[in-house]
């Protein structure tokens, strides 16, 4: 555009000097017409856009990943000019609104049409108003003009339906913890896992001990007449060093889904839950129940982004005060790192149960596996899931492929 724009100024001194020194009628013409056109296609695109109106359907104030909705968009001709070739196209930040559009609008009419919208991915958009642009026929200028109100739309994480996914009992743990009463424990053995400090001496398993060459203990079901806790704490790690992954197929993107999947599994079942993440702002939902209190997390998932630079386990170090009554704790993290391991060993003594929900970074094309990790922690009796890229998470986050189940 800018090497035409500087051809339309020179042609025309081009040949009016050589009109002049030559004498030529015909140049002259030439001359004429290479100042006419591109005058009148700058003046086609200035009065192509002018009268131009728009009013757009208000969209919804929120929706989910996965959904769609319709807006309706009326853009009229108010002037006595006819409006030829007008593109008109959304004026949205939001991935997945409809493409461009051109029309012909004849003087004092409109043109009626919906745009269809994806949600594609979680955040904060605009959405509503319309760019439109007026080009003259000659390719030489363009105008544009946006055209209406932008609205807000929210757009809340996905959720997904994780039925058989289970919290671990206080017993999980083993007897170190300290909160159970042999009275709760069922005698059925479900796993077995090594010993750590704490643990009891006559939960020792003598034949996973023979076999292994390393003191093991049996893990115990809770008694079904055990009520179990009416408190979790969902910790997701935020931070920026251990996530990995492009556009929506990263470790942050998981992190969150599963996160809001839990918390509305559990919200939803009666439990008072709260929430815990230090991402580019502090979320700290201390556990509530109600439909009210989930769509305030899911409100703070759909802005939180993994720019944070406090590590999950100096998050959960500095915060574990907060984590009273006995609740159970899922953490959802990428991070394989031997704080983590060290944080959790403390936090032990202090909780219900623990469940780690680890982010495999290097099926996202990160440097870290979880592989480790995920066995040093089940050593401990933390209940591990993994979750790789790709991964269907119903499927994944599923207690029966919980690792170190007893096979007596």
């Amino acid at each position: 555009m800018r090497k035409a724009r500087i051809i339309i100024l020179i042609v025309p001194v081009v040949l009016l000097v050589v009109a002049l020194a030559g004498g030529s009628s015909l140049m002259l013409r030439l001359f004429f017409v290479s100042v006419l056109v591109p005058l009148a296609g700058y003046l086609w695109t200035v009065f192509g856009i002018r009268g131009v109106g728009v009013r757009t359907e208000e969209p919804p104030e929120h929706c989910q990943v996965g959904e769609q909705f319709q807006q309706e968009i009326s853009v009229y001709n108010n002037s006595r000019i006819p409006k030829l070739w007008l593109k008109l196209e959304a004026n949205t930040d939001m991935p997945g609104s409809d493409g461009a559009t051109f029309v012909n609008l004849p003087r004092r009419s409109y043109y009626q049409w919906d745009t269809s919208v994806f949600c594609q991915r979680r955040g904060r958009y605009d959405v509503g108003s319309v760019v439109a642009t007026a080009a003259d026929p000659f390719g030489l200028f363009s105008r544009q003009r946006k055209l209406g109100k932008p609205h807000s739309v929210l757009v809340y994480p996905p959720t997904f339906d994780l039925p058989l996914f289970k919290l671990s009992s206080a017993n999980d743990l083993g007897q170190g913890s300290g909160y159970q009463s042999l009275s709760q424990i069922s005698p059925n053995a479900s796993s077995v896992r090594e010993f750590v400090t704490g643990d009891s001496l006559r939960h020792i398993h003598w034949q996973s001990t023979a076999h292994t060459g390393r003191l093991m203990v049996k893990v115990f079901d809770a008694d079904r007449s055990y009520g179990g806790t009416k408190t979790l704490w969902v910790v997701l790690d935020m931070e920026r060093t251990h996530h990995a992954g492009q556009d929506i197929e990263t470790t942050e993107e998981y992190g969150v889904a599963i996160g809001a999947s839990l918390i509305r599994k559990y919200v939803e079942s009666g439990m008072r839950v709260g929430m815990l993440a230090q991402g580019d702002q502090s979320c700290l939902f201390p556990p509530e129940r109600g439909e009210e209190h989930l769509w305030r997390i899911l409100e703070a998932l759909a802005l939180v982004k993994a720019t944070g630079r406090v590590s999950i386990a100096e998050l959960l170090s500095d915060k574990m005060g907060h984590f009273r009554d006995n609740p159970a704790v899922i953490i959802i993290t990428p991070s394989a790192t031997g704080q983590l391991l060290d944080v959790i060993r403390h936090l032990r003594g202090r909780v219900e149960s623990i469940v780690v929900v680890l982010l495999d970074a290097a099926s996202f094309g990160g440097d870290t596996t979880a592989m480790d990790i995920s066995h040093n922690l089940t050593m401990t009796g933390v209940k591990v899931y993994t979750v790789r890229k790709g991964d269907e998470l119903a499927r994944v986050l599923d207690d029966r492929y919980s690792p170190m189940r007893a096979r007596d």
